[in-house]
């Protein structure tokens, strides 16, 4: 077992947290501001010879690469020094878990859950590339998510290149792991952001293998890759959303001229599968057969019966729920034809029963507690004044760090709904699936 030091620096070491083939990272506490810290070293054994130049380089990179990074979504570097002639960097204590030990325990993974992850790490390689700074290394076990909020951290710049920078030596050139390394850098040839893209696709296509079965979803198998390396080829017979397999195929490409050209490109493709995963599932449900209800008024459809309707439908269908009443419920129609519509959007006609039912019910119980409320005299109704375009802005930009990018659709939803601040945030708290993540959501903009 090998022997804990007791200091590194002025860092006293409490554990040991993960060893790979490069160093060895510790758990460690800065007596100074009283804080808990990462401590990242070298093997020995690599710091010697013609080797070790390049290593200690390589190493010093690392620091420099990624204290130019400052974004929520990758691991900040505090320091970088040497001990005993060994060097070290310090870096934010990460409480989370790596996205490989999430694909390892082999739980189910929500699509909701997987766009939140891509989504974050597709905006820490943007921020790194508008630094110049190629990651090289994007693998399951270099993504982390805090226990404490669900945010994602991406870490491990120890390969990364300045893309201005080429005085290196072809050391190392070959560092990384095989399934996810872009077909360019396997034959020699130098990384550049695509190579990030194709990484973060391998990864997409991982947490999407874990996706529950849902028949409102349908799925197919990626057509053939032609010319992909052995150690790049993806296993034939998992299947994907049919609405998400383009966006795949293309981050996949071989040729990187093919392939999304940078971050920012990728997550505006996924984006923009949300409406066709929403018009599959329509047309996957309307082959059942349609079930009706009984329209009991003719009036328009209220805010208040529309937001039961969304909560309701959630319950169905999760958080794609928002979206399809985002399209129903621009027809000036009652409720119950409304409710009627919106069952068509279930695959099953005992799926469809059951949320007519259950509208039915809480239509009942609307209606019983209406009718108990002694009538009071009609307010001549304010007009609603819009919610702040700038702090909407903000508001939904970090909506999207716990979400990802169904986050758009979800602000424009609520954001028409809410009457205030404080309703909107509460109504965006419940899409985040993460629950401590949504109190600190709610934490951070209640009263703003």
């Amino acid at each position: 077992m090998r022997e804990l030091p007791k200091r590194i620096g002025k860092y006293e070491i409490k554990a040991m947290i993960g060893e790979g083939g490069a160093g060895i990272v510790y758990e460690g506490f800065d007596p100074d501001i009283e804080r808990r810290v990462a401590v990242k070293i070298l093997h020995t054994h690599l710091i010697s010879g013609q080797i070790g130049v390049e290593m200690l380089a390589r190493f010093k990179r690392e620091a420099i690469s990624a204290a130019k990074c400052l974004h929520t979504n990758i691991v900040t570097i505090l320091e970088y020094g040497q001990h005993d002639d060994q060097p070290f960097i310090v870096m934010e204590y990460v409480d989370g878990i790596s996205v490989q030990k999430l694909i390892k325990r082999g739980h189910a993974i929500s699509l909701k859950r997987t766009f939140s992850i891509i989504s974050q790490l597709l905006r820490a390689l943007h921020s790194a590339h508008r630094e110049n700074i190629v990651h090289r290394d994007v693998k399951a076990s270099n993504v982390l998510i805090l226990r404490s909020n669900g945010r994602v951290r991406l870490a491990d710049f120890g390969m990364a290149r300045l893309t201005e920078r080429s005085d290196l030596t072809m050391i190392g050139q070959f560092l990384g792991t095989p399934r996810y390394m872009a077909p360019e850098l396997r034959l020699g040839f130098e990384a550049d952001s695509r190579a990030d893209v194709f990484s973060a696709t391998r990864l997409f296509l991982e947490l999407l293998k874990l996706m529950p079965k849902n028949p409102l979803i349908p799925c197919s198998k990626l057509p053939e890759l032609t010319n992909m390396p052995p150690g790049n080829r993806v296993n034939s017979a998992a299947v994907y959303p049919d609405a998400l397999i383009p966006v795949l195929m293309k981050g996949l490409e071989v040729e990187r001229e093919n392939r999304y050209q940078n971050a920012r490109e990728f997550v505006q493709a996924i984006k923009e599968t949300l409406p066709n995963l929403m018009q599959k599932t329509a047309a996957y449900s309307r082959q059942s057969t349609p079930v009706t209800t009984k329209v009991v008024e003719d009036r328009p459809a209220s805010e208040d019966e529309l937001d039961s309707l969304t909560n309701l439908l959630a319950d169905f269908m999760g958080p794609i729920a928002s979206i399809i009443m985002e399209e129903h419920e621009t027809k000036s129609t009652s409720a119950n034809n409304l409710a009627t519509e919106i069952s068509k959007e279930l695959p099953e006609s005992d799926l469809q029963k059951a949320f007519l039912k259950s509208w039915e019910q809480l239509s009942l119980s609307r209606r019983a507690l209406f009718n108990r409320q002694t009538p009071a005299k009609p307010v001549k109704k304010k007009p609603k004044h819009p919610l702040p375009r700038h702090l909407l802005k903000r508001i939904g930009d970090d909506f999207a760090h716990y979400i990802g990018p169904i986050a758009e659709p979800l602000m424009r939803h609520y954001s028409s709904r809410a009457k205030n601040i404080d309703q909107l945030v509460r109504l965006l708290a419940k899409e985040i699936p993460d629950l401590k993540g949504g109190h600190e959501f709610v934490k951070t903009w209640r009263h703003s």
